[in-house]
């Protein structure tokens, strides 16, 4: 009975709850329909309520806002005057993208309403207005200061001859906080009337200055001596003085720029390149003689030295310092070099330059003069722009003609790939493995001077480079020498038993060189003629080689080089 009963309440209120649930979500949905494109109640940008406005309105109600109050002047008060911000003239703009994506995120969140106070970005140009304003408010900190007494009494101390100032603090006008101060009136119409300011400290205080005129002190009697090798360098008051830090402010007792450009007077003394010995082979004694003998480099730690040195300033005892001086030994010394297994000829390289220009010849034998002697550790890698280093005016190279980004033009070094190419071949025929060749854009005369084409190598320092590995048990000696218009590269070391078979180059698609050029230049007086690049024609040629060792093949490869047809070009004067 009971059971009936309540059933019965249930039954006879369940109609009215779902019809109340049914009105609140429909209530619901139909505020979330009308504030769908609206902002929410208690929505505010700076002191502007924009409740119940669509996007648009409420961009156009604050920046109507923000247009009038971008006309006005802000008065800034200051002890030495009043000083004046005109807005007018700041370039001020408003960027809506927070306002947007607040409205989006509470959109998203299905609010009823959500109190929030956004803020968009503000872009101000001031600079101009508050560079004036800082020029009259700004006061330039004073260092702390060292002063020197410079006709003390014959009795005064060390101390009383060096006296220290201390420093003033200095006042700048705080830019951020004025730039504040004006994005607060723009968006609410309120600001801080009294001109920011702040406290600048000076770079060098009391206590740098008083660390200073301590190490000054501690160096009167007993300045500190810079030692090597039986030479010594005195570090005193005076040359300590060109040193301290008094003026950046780093927190460093020593400034580090003034002390490295000290130490490196010290370093010409002491540092010293690294250099492996030259060495010639004696056919009849079979022996290595040096021409030149190794050096080990040196060089001067001046990090550490700085380090020292700051040490012996705080530090009572004795001030002599060993100076820090890494050794680099060279990777082969004279001593050496009869125990390196160079016993005889591996390879020899062979090319002629008969009617190059003086400076071309005289590249070649500088080049080769770089490279005679060079010895190659077992499983070393040779790099032939590594050994040879910079090729320029500096390094006492003259222009000739070279390939350069498809051209032939004078420029430093030419007659250098004369050298790589002869390194070529001595290589190829000594079976060593090639790492690294390129071949000419063109065929070039030179090379082919009682030599099929295809056998070639070029270099450009420092991108395009020769190498190739020494893969034999012992070092390989580099002999450079020129005979006549012949240029011979010999590479000396101990055969381990290999062969070597290379097949004639093989010259296919040969194409003929366009017809020569002919380019007027205003530099050339008129009716000269000058040929800057040569007739060539193109091909594809290639080759075998096959290198053997106790019945097996360590190198099978075929070396291809593909040449461009080259047009020959003049140059006609139309000087007047």
């Amino acid at each position: 009975m009971a059971k009936a009963k309540k059933f019965s309440i249930l039954k006879k209120n369940l109609l009215p709850i779902i019809l109340s649930l049914l009105l609140f979500i429909l209530i619901i949905l139909t505020y979330q329909v009308f504030m769908q494109d609206k902002f929410y109640p208690l929505t505010y940008v700076g002191n502007m309520n924009i409740s119940f406005l669509t996007k648009a309105q409420a961009q156009k109600a604050i920046e109507a806002n923000f247009q009038k109050r971008a006309q006005d002047k802000l008065a800034f008060n200051y002890p030495q005057g009043i000083f004046t911000v005109d807005l007018a003239t700041s370039s001020a703009a408003l960027d809506y993208t927070p306002v947007y994506e607040a409205s989006n995120n509470s959109h998203k969140n299905l609010c009823f309403f959500v109190f929030q106070k956004i803020k968009p970005e503000i872009s101000l140009d001031l600079n101009k207005q508050l560079d004036a304003i800082a020029l009259a408010v700004d006061i330039e900190p004073q260092n702390a200061q060292l002063i020197f007494d410079e006709t003390p009494d014959k009795d005064a101390t060390s101390s009383s001859r060096i006296q220290i100032k201390d420093g003033t603090d200095g006042l700048a006008l705080d830019r951020d906080r004025i730039i504040k101060e004006v994005e607060s009136f723009l968006l609410n119409q309120r600001y801080q009337n009294i001109l920011p300011t702040k406290i600048v400290p000076p770079k060098v205080g009391l206590n740098q200055v008083t660390r200073a005129k301590i190490a000054l002190e501690s160096l009167e009697k007993d300045p500190i001596e810079l030692v090597f090798e039986g030479n010594s360098w005195t570090l005193d008051t005076k040359q300590l003085l060109t040193l301290l830090d008094l003026q950046k402010g780093e927190g460093l007792l020593l400034d580090k720029d003034q002390t490295s450009l000290y130490l490196d007077t010290i370093a010409r003394d002491i540092d010293q390149e690294v250099r492996g010995g030259l060495f010639e082979f004696n056919a009849t004694t079979k022996k290595v003689s040096a021409f030149q003998p190794s050096q080990e480099g040196r060089k001067l730690d001046k990090d550490k030295t700085y380090q020292l040195i700051t040490a012996a300033l705080t530090n009572p005892a004795p001030k002599i310092i060993q100076l820090p001086v890494d050794i680099i030994k060279p990777k082969t010394q004279t001593q050496d070099v009869n125990s390196l297994g160079i016993k005889e000829l591996l390879g020899k390289g062979i090319s002629r330059f008969a009617g190059s220009i003086q400076n071309r010849i005289y590249n070649i034998n500088l080049t080769a003069s770089k490279l005679n002697g060079v010895l190659v550790a077992p499983g070393e890698t040779f790099s032939f722009n590594q050994t040879i280093g910079d090729i320029s005016a500096d390094t006492g190279f003259k222009q000739a003609y070279v390939i350069k980004e498809g051209r032939t033009v004078l420029d430093d070094g030419g007659g250098v790939c004369q050298v790589s190419t002869t390194v070529f071949r001595a290589v190829l025929y000594a079976g060593l493995p090639v790492i690294k060749r390129t071949a000419h854009a063109y065929r070039v005369g030179y090379y082919e001077q009682g030599f099929p084409p295809g056998l070639d190598a070029t270099v450009f320092h420092p991108s395009v480079d020769f190498q190739f590995k020494n893969d034999t048990p012992a070092h390989i000696l580099i002999q450079a020498y020129t005979a006549g218009n012949t240029l011979y590269i010999d590479l000396y070391g101990t055969s381990d038993g290999r062969k070597v078979s290379l097949t004639k180059p093989v010259v296919a698609d040969q194409t003929p060189p366009p017809p020569e050029l002919r380019q007027d230049d205003l530099t050339l007086p008129r009716g000269t003629v000058k040929q800057v690049d040569w007739a060539a024609w193109g091909a594809n040629v290639s080759f075998k080689r096959v290198v053997t060792r106790g019945g097996g093949t360590i190198i099978n490869e075929i070396w291809r080089s593909a040449y461009k047809p080259w047009q020959a070009i003049y140059l006609v004067g139309t000087q007047d």
